[in-house]
């Protein structure tokens, strides 16, 4: 992949891909999803980004890749769901050992966000998209992951819809001994250290993306409007990942994530079922003012759960790939989108497919 900067117009800048060393995981003698382990301690402790490790994430708001993307919506906590989307996106095999293998080659994938809340294997999620990022990267593919509206609840200390099984996981990461690990109190305690800016959690989440765009395609949690396009993708991307990552006088970007209409928020292209024509034709009249904007031919979003499976309105402008999949949300089947370039026009739009 390359990156450019946060201007259309800006020549592209190559960025070297460096390693990683990871702390090791534990061997298992099983091969099915319930098999693999990718929690070993508390994440931050050794991760990548994206090969990356160090450009902020306005210099890799826009990407180019000659090979196919596979987008997966939201996963909620649900390890079981993940994997089998992961498995459908053909990203990802498990050794005899029960480890996670990348099994994508250069393919690029993108979690459009909401990892957490509604499960019980939310940091497992988390470790194992990291894991097959760093073997992505050294098969010339990647994992970008988004952030949600849950993962800015998660940081604002807002712990509603966090399942028993949730803080549970939280206390065995934080290392809390047994006498403690099962007890409210103590979890809480752990999941805001763990979740807090500047926590190790928190320093994970803030690599990922508010808004990215790959080719001609951009993603999403929730949606861009065109205040934020002009406000700044790039600028967006990295006043979040300062306010998640701790640093000093850094506030929550409100238009990323303090209102209905902001991009982690918005539900303006997500509607199975609009009001009537005219709200349709207004939602994709903006989108279109987006899409141009941008130079790109379709935008993918997540957030909604879509009843109907993954699906495409406006003319295959806007793609809408939260399906409920996970156990806390509708258990809905796993799906995810396939795009790959036009196969005869270089210059023409990508192709997407649902693969489920």
């Amino acid at each position: 992949e390359t990156a450019r900067g946060t201007g259309r117009g800006d020549a592209c800048v190559e960025v070297k891909r460096t390693g990683s060393r990871w702390r090791s995981y534990p061997r298992r003698k099983h091969t099915g999803c319930s098999a693999i382990r990718p929690m070993g301690a508390i994440v931050c402790a050794s991760s990548v980004d994206g090969g990356q490790t160090g450009v902020p994430l306005s210099q890799k708001t826009f990407l180019k890749t000659d090979g196919r993307i596979v987008a997966v919506g939201d996963l909620h906590g649900d390890l079981h769901k993940t994997v089998t989307a992961l498995k459908l996106a053909g990203v990802l095999s498990v050794s005899d050992a029960g480890m996670p293998l990348w099994c994508g080659g250069n393919t690029t994938l993108v979690q459009v966000g909401d990892i957490l809340d509604r499960g019980d294997n939310e940091i497992q999620i988390l470790n194992l998209l990291l894991r097959l990022q760093e073997q992505a990267v050294a098969s010339h593919g990647n994992v970008h992951m988004m952030n949600g509206n849950h993962e800015s609840l998660n940081l604002c200390g807002d712990f509603r819809y966090v399942t028993s099984g949730g803080f549970l996981e939280c206390g065995k990461v934080a290392g809390l001994p047994p006498d403690l690990v099962t007890k409210f109190q103590p979890q809480l305690k752990a999941r805001l250290a763990l979740f807090a800016p500047g926590g190790p959690i928190a320093m994970e989440l803030s690599k990922s993306y508010v808004a990215l765009q790959i080719n001609d395609t951009v993603f999403a949690h929730g949606g861009i409007l065109p205040h934020h396009v002009e406000y700044g993708l790039g600028r967006l991307n990295d006043e979040m990942s300062d306010w998640m990552s701790g640093r000093s006088g850094a506030l929550p970007p409100l238009l990323a994530m303090g209102s209905p209409d902001s991009i982690l928020w918005n539900r303006e292209y997500s509607k199975e079922m609009w009001g009537s024509p005219v709200d349709r034709n207004r939602s994709c009249a903006t989108l279109a003012r987006v899409l141009d904007c941008l130079n790109a031919n379709q935008m993918v979003v997540g957030h909604t759960p879509q009843e109907q499976g993954c699906n495409s309105a406006c003319d295959g402008k806007i793609w809408r790939i939260d399906v409920g999949m996970s156990r806390g949300v509708i258990n809905a089947p796993a799906q995810v989108i396939e795009i790959t370039k036009h196969p005869t026009d270089a210059d023409g739009p990508s192709l997407v497919k649902v693969v489920s």
